[in-house]
């Protein structure tokens, strides 16, 4: 039980991390930096999420076609090292450079151990046969939104990150509780919470701030696959709502 615990609630903590990471570009400070000069008529948050969108999109289509890329590209990167430090041992042989390229190979060569086995570790089954596909959904959904309903876009994001987030996390910490669809009770009560608070900091509207996380609950309790359904819905019913309540 243990050595499946561990690798889903790490997955979950990063799946945390990247999602609070997918609010820079909606900052203002992200913004200005790109306010000057050349670049005053391009919107820099859109084009952001659209190419990361399109670069996840062109990895996931690889991986589709190749399988284990990650093993793939590692091997021809570590094919590579091997060649460039037999060439510098030859020409630099019994020399402190010499030395220090071969040191250096080992700590390169275990850290793409860990590496590999990282991210096989958090890889779910599905991820395996066809790619990250939940990648590719989240940030088609987030894109999505960002072209529809702009500035609103954030509230699918921590959507994504504290309903989804958490709701996984205290799932999997939480052993005793019986499920209801995807999650226990615990991690549905906490998510709710964790999530209205945080809104209603930000809109100062409690009635909003119930009904979005509660509708984002039901998305991420019924919809196969969250990562693409749950950051627009939860926008697209926040921008909605938001001029009734």
């Amino acid at each position: 039980m243990e050595k499946r615990i561990k690798p889903e609630l790490l997955r979950k903590l990063l799946h945390l991390l990247f999602s609070t990471l997918l609010l820079i570009p909606l900052t203002p400070y992200y913004k200005s930096l790109f306010a000057t000069g050349n670049y005053q008529s391009f919107d820099p948050t859109l084009i952001t999420y659209a190419t990361l969108t399109f670069v996840v999109a062109v990895i996931n289509s690889v991986q589709i076609r190749v399988q284990n890329l990650e093993t793939v590209i590692a091997s021809i990167v570590s094919e590579h090292r091997k060649r460039l430090l037999d060439y510098t041992s030859q020409s630099f042989e019994a020399t402190p450079l010499s030395e220090f390229l071969k040191n250096m190979d080992k700590i390169i060569s275990k850290l793409e151990k860990q590496l590999l086995s990282l991210i096989d570790n958090v890889k779910r089954d599905y991820e395996r046969r066809y790619g990250y596909i939940s990648i590719t959904f989240t940030l088609l959904s987030i894109s999505l939104s960002y072209v529809i309903w702009r500035e609103d876009t954030y509230v699918g994001i921590l959507a994504l990150a504290l309903i989804d987030g958490i709701a996984g996390i205290v799932t999997i910490i939480d052993t005793r509780s019986r499920k209801v669809f995807k999650h226990t009770i615990t991690a549905y009560i906490t998510s709710f919470l964790v999530f209205t608070f945080v809104l209603y900091i930000i809109t100062q509207n409690m009635l909003l701030s119930l009904v979005t996380c509660l509708i984002a609950l039901v998305i991420e309790s019924i919809s196969p696959e969250d990562n693409l359904t749950l950051p627009f819905i939860t926008t697209t019913t926040f921008s909605i709502l938001k001029n009734v309540l």
